[in-house]
Protein backbone atom coordinates (compact mmCIF):
# COMPACT_ATOMS: atom_id res chain seq x y z
CA UNK A 1 0.00 0.00 0.00
CA UNK A 2 3.04 2.38 0.95
CA UNK A 3 4.56 1.62 -2.15
CA UNK A 4 1.19 2.75 -4.58
CA UNK A 5 0.90 5.35 -2.31
CA UNK A 6 4.55 6.60 -2.96
CA UNK A 7 4.02 5.68 -7.21
CA UNK A 8 0.66 7.95 -6.73
CA UNK A 9 3.00 10.96 -5.36
CA UNK A 10 5.69 10.76 -7.77
CA UNK A 11 3.55 10.86 -11.42
CA UNK A 12 1.92 13.80 -9.23
CA UNK A 13 5.12 15.47 -8.13
CA UNK A 14 7.03 14.72 -11.35
CA UNK A 15 9.56 17.15 -12.90
CA UNK A 16 8.58 16.77 -15.81
CA UNK A 17 5.04 17.30 -15.05
CA UNK A 18 5.39 20.45 -12.40
CA UNK A 19 7.73 22.32 -15.51
CA UNK A 20 4.86 21.64 -17.46
CA UNK A 21 2.42 22.96 -15.40
CA UNK A 22 4.94 26.00 -14.00
CA UNK A 23 5.07 26.81 -18.21
CA UNK A 24 1.00 26.88 -18.43
CA UNK A 25 0.65 29.35 -15.80
CA UNK A 26 3.81 31.25 -17.01
CA UNK A 27 3.20 31.43 -20.90
CA UNK A 28 0.99 34.63 -20.79
CA UNK A 29 2.95 36.66 -18.40
CA UNK A 30 5.85 36.24 -20.94
CA UNK A 31 3.53 37.11 -23.63
CA UNK A 32 3.16 40.29 -21.33
CA UNK A 33 7.30 41.19 -21.38
CA UNK A 34 7.28 39.57 -24.94
CA UNK A 35 4.25 42.38 -26.16
CA UNK A 36 6.09 45.01 -24.33
CA UNK A 37 7.21 48.39 -26.55
CA UNK A 38 11.18 48.06 -27.86
CA UNK A 39 13.14 50.59 -25.87
CA UNK A 40 14.24 53.13 -28.26
CA UNK A 41 18.17 52.30 -28.64
CA UNK A 42 16.96 48.79 -29.88
CA UNK A 43 15.14 50.19 -32.83
CA UNK A 44 17.06 50.93 -35.91
CA UNK A 45 15.63 53.26 -39.20
CA UNK A 46 16.51 52.76 -42.83
CA UNK A 47 14.90 54.34 -46.17
CA UNK A 48 12.09 52.42 -47.51
CA UNK A 49 11.13 53.66 -50.99
CA UNK A 50 9.38 56.92 -51.98
CA UNK A 51 5.62 57.57 -50.29
CA UNK A 52 2.30 59.27 -52.33
CA UNK A 53 4.09 62.85 -52.20
CA UNK A 54 7.42 62.22 -53.42
CA UNK A 55 9.25 62.21 -49.96
CA UNK A 56 11.73 59.47 -49.09
CA UNK A 57 9.63 57.34 -46.41
CA UNK A 58 11.97 56.06 -43.69
CA UNK A 59 10.68 52.67 -41.91
CA UNK A 60 11.54 51.44 -38.58
CA UNK A 61 13.01 47.72 -38.19
CA UNK A 62 14.37 45.71 -35.21
CA UNK A 63 17.64 43.46 -36.30
CA UNK A 64 17.33 39.57 -35.83
CA UNK A 65 19.89 39.53 -33.13
CA UNK A 66 17.87 41.73 -30.80
CA UNK A 67 14.74 39.71 -30.84
CA UNK A 68 16.61 36.55 -30.25
CA UNK A 69 18.15 38.73 -27.44
CA UNK A 70 14.73 39.61 -26.31
CA UNK A 71 13.76 35.78 -26.47
CA UNK A 72 17.01 34.69 -24.59
CA UNK A 73 15.95 37.23 -21.79
CA UNK A 74 12.25 36.37 -21.30
CA UNK A 75 12.16 32.93 -22.48
CA UNK A 76 15.57 30.96 -22.15
CA UNK A 77 13.89 27.47 -23.38
CA UNK A 78 12.72 28.85 -27.02
CA UNK A 79 13.67 26.97 -29.95
CA UNK A 80 13.77 27.89 -34.05
CA UNK A 81 13.33 26.12 -36.74
CA UNK A 82 13.51 26.30 -40.56
CA UNK A 83 10.32 24.51 -41.84
CA UNK A 84 10.39 25.26 -45.53
CA UNK A 85 12.64 26.91 -48.21
CA UNK A 86 11.46 27.42 -51.72
CA UNK A 87 12.11 29.64 -54.60
CA UNK A 88 9.52 31.71 -56.71
CA UNK A 89 11.50 32.65 -59.80
CA UNK A 90 14.53 35.36 -58.27
CA UNK A 91 12.71 35.18 -54.98
CA UNK A 92 13.28 32.70 -52.09
CA UNK A 93 11.01 32.15 -48.88
CA UNK A 94 12.16 30.92 -46.15
CA UNK A 95 9.40 29.22 -43.48
CA UNK A 96 10.80 29.38 -39.72
CA UNK A 97 8.84 28.50 -36.38
CA UNK A 98 9.59 29.45 -33.23
CA UNK A 99 8.43 27.30 -29.90
CA UNK A 100 7.90 28.63 -26.77
CA UNK A 101 6.32 26.43 -24.32
CA UNK A 102 4.83 23.92 -26.21
CA UNK A 103 3.25 26.82 -28.55
CA UNK A 104 4.32 27.38 -31.77
CA UNK A 105 4.12 30.37 -34.57
CA UNK A 106 5.53 30.46 -37.97
CA UNK A 107 7.06 33.80 -39.95
CA UNK A 108 7.78 34.20 -43.74
CA UNK A 109 10.70 35.41 -45.14
CA UNK A 110 11.95 36.80 -48.66
CA UNK A 111 14.90 37.53 -49.93
CA UNK A 112 16.70 37.05 -53.69
CA UNK A 113 17.36 33.33 -54.52
CA UNK A 114 20.96 33.92 -56.09
CA UNK A 115 22.88 35.39 -53.65
CA UNK A 116 23.90 33.79 -50.19
CA UNK A 117 22.97 37.02 -48.14
CA UNK A 118 19.58 36.83 -49.49
CA UNK A 119 18.79 34.05 -48.49
CA UNK A 120 20.21 34.55 -45.05
CA UNK A 121 18.48 37.77 -44.94
CA UNK A 122 14.56 35.91 -45.92
CA UNK A 123 15.83 33.35 -42.94
CA UNK A 124 16.28 36.65 -40.94
CA UNK A 125 12.85 37.97 -41.78
CA UNK A 126 11.22 34.97 -41.01
CA UNK A 127 12.54 34.65 -36.98
CA UNK A 128 11.65 38.19 -37.12
CA UNK A 129 8.09 37.50 -38.07
CA UNK A 130 7.27 34.58 -36.12
CA UNK A 131 8.47 36.67 -33.22
CA UNK A 132 6.08 39.38 -33.86
CA UNK A 133 2.93 36.98 -33.59
CA UNK A 134 4.20 36.22 -29.95
CA UNK A 135 4.50 40.03 -29.45
CA UNK A 136 7.98 41.15 -30.14
CA UNK A 137 8.02 44.43 -32.34
CA UNK A 138 4.35 43.99 -33.33
CA UNK A 139 3.77 47.74 -34.18
CA UNK A 140 6.91 47.61 -37.14
CA UNK A 141 5.19 45.33 -39.24
CA UNK A 142 2.08 46.90 -39.31
CA UNK A 143 2.57 48.17 -42.53
CA UNK A 144 2.58 45.04 -45.15
CA UNK A 145 -0.86 44.63 -45.82
CA UNK A 146 -2.44 46.81 -48.60
CA UNK A 147 -2.66 50.58 -48.09
CA UNK A 148 -5.27 51.93 -46.39
CA UNK A 149 -5.41 54.65 -48.76
CA UNK A 150 -5.32 53.23 -51.56
CA UNK A 151 -8.43 50.67 -50.12
CA UNK A 152 -10.35 53.78 -49.50
CA UNK A 153 -9.77 56.14 -52.52
CA UNK A 154 -10.11 53.09 -54.78
CA UNK A 155 -13.29 51.24 -54.42
CA UNK A 156 -14.37 48.89 -57.11
CA UNK A 157 -15.97 51.51 -59.35
CA UNK A 158 -12.97 53.27 -59.56
CA UNK A 159 -9.81 52.79 -61.48
CA UNK A 160 -6.98 52.02 -59.61
CA UNK A 161 -3.55 54.10 -60.19
CA UNK A 162 -0.75 51.89 -60.60
CA UNK A 163 2.92 53.24 -60.35
CA UNK A 164 5.19 54.28 -62.95
CA UNK A 165 8.11 52.53 -61.01
CA UNK A 166 6.96 49.59 -59.66
CA UNK A 167 10.20 47.53 -59.22
CA UNK A 168 11.75 47.21 -56.11
CA UNK A 169 14.79 49.21 -56.08
CA UNK A 170 16.76 47.54 -52.47
CA UNK A 171 15.89 44.05 -50.73
CA UNK A 172 14.07 46.38 -47.88
CA UNK A 173 11.40 47.78 -50.79
CA UNK A 174 11.01 44.20 -51.94
CA UNK A 175 7.51 42.58 -51.80
CA UNK A 176 7.39 40.37 -48.40
CA UNK A 177 6.18 37.48 -48.04
CA UNK A 178 3.13 38.28 -46.48
CA UNK A 179 2.01 40.38 -49.64
CA UNK A 180 2.84 37.38 -51.68
CA UNK A 181 0.56 34.91 -49.36
CA UNK A 182 -2.31 37.65 -50.01
CA UNK A 183 -2.16 37.76 -53.75
CA UNK A 184 -1.83 34.32 -54.46
CA UNK A 185 -5.20 33.92 -51.83
CA UNK A 186 -7.21 36.93 -53.30
CA UNK A 187 -5.98 35.52 -57.10
CA UNK A 188 -7.43 32.05 -56.37
CA UNK A 189 -10.80 33.34 -54.45
CA UNK A 190 -11.29 35.32 -57.56
CA UNK A 191 -9.85 33.13 -60.08
CA UNK A 192 -6.92 35.58 -61.24
CA UNK A 193 -4.24 35.36 -63.08
CA UNK A 194 -2.25 37.81 -60.74
CA UNK A 195 1.47 37.20 -62.66
CA UNK A 196 -0.67 38.35 -66.30
CA UNK A 197 -2.39 41.05 -64.46
CA UNK A 198 1.13 42.45 -63.03
CA UNK A 199 2.43 41.83 -66.54
CA UNK A 200 -0.26 44.04 -67.84
CA UNK A 201 -0.26 47.45 -65.78
CA UNK A 202 2.99 47.13 -64.53
CA UNK A 203 4.99 45.52 -66.99
CA UNK A 204 7.06 43.20 -64.57
CA UNK A 205 6.60 39.97 -62.40
CA UNK A 206 4.93 39.68 -59.15
CA UNK A 207 8.45 39.01 -57.36
CA UNK A 208 9.91 42.25 -58.75
CA UNK A 209 7.61 44.53 -57.23
CA UNK A 210 7.86 46.92 -54.31
CA UNK A 211 6.02 46.60 -51.66
CA UNK A 212 4.14 49.76 -52.14
CA UNK A 213 3.18 48.23 -55.93
CA UNK A 214 2.23 45.20 -54.58
CA UNK A 215 -0.31 47.31 -52.53
CA UNK A 216 -1.64 48.62 -55.29
CA UNK A 217 -2.02 45.14 -57.23
CA UNK A 218 -3.58 43.79 -54.00
CA UNK A 219 -6.29 46.66 -54.56
CA UNK A 220 -6.58 46.11 -58.00
CA UNK A 221 -7.43 41.74 -57.68
CA UNK A 222 -9.66 42.86 -54.41
CA UNK A 223 -12.14 44.56 -57.17
CA UNK A 224 -12.38 41.45 -58.95
CA UNK A 225 -15.61 39.49 -57.18
CA UNK A 226 -15.41 36.56 -55.72
CA UNK A 227 -16.21 33.32 -57.77
CA UNK A 228 -19.01 32.31 -56.02
CA UNK A 229 -19.94 36.03 -56.41
CA UNK A 230 -19.68 35.70 -60.09
CA UNK A 231 -21.67 32.38 -60.24
CA UNK A 232 -24.44 34.25 -58.29
CA UNK A 233 -24.48 37.71 -60.71
CA UNK A 234 -24.62 35.35 -63.83
CA UNK A 235 -27.53 32.88 -62.58
CA UNK A 236 -29.28 36.24 -61.78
Amino acid sequence: MNIELSNEKSLVDSPVEIEAINNVLDFPSKLKVLRKDLRPELIRRQRDGKGRNGNTRIADYVEWHTVADILDETTPDWAHEVKAINQIGSIVTVTVAITIDGITREGIGTGFAESETGIRKAEHDALKRAAVKFGIARDLYKDELPDPEIARDSPAQNKISFPDDPIAKSLSDLITAKQLGLIRAVSRERGIDAALESKRHMNCSVDELSRRAASVLISHLQQFPLIQDFGRQTAA
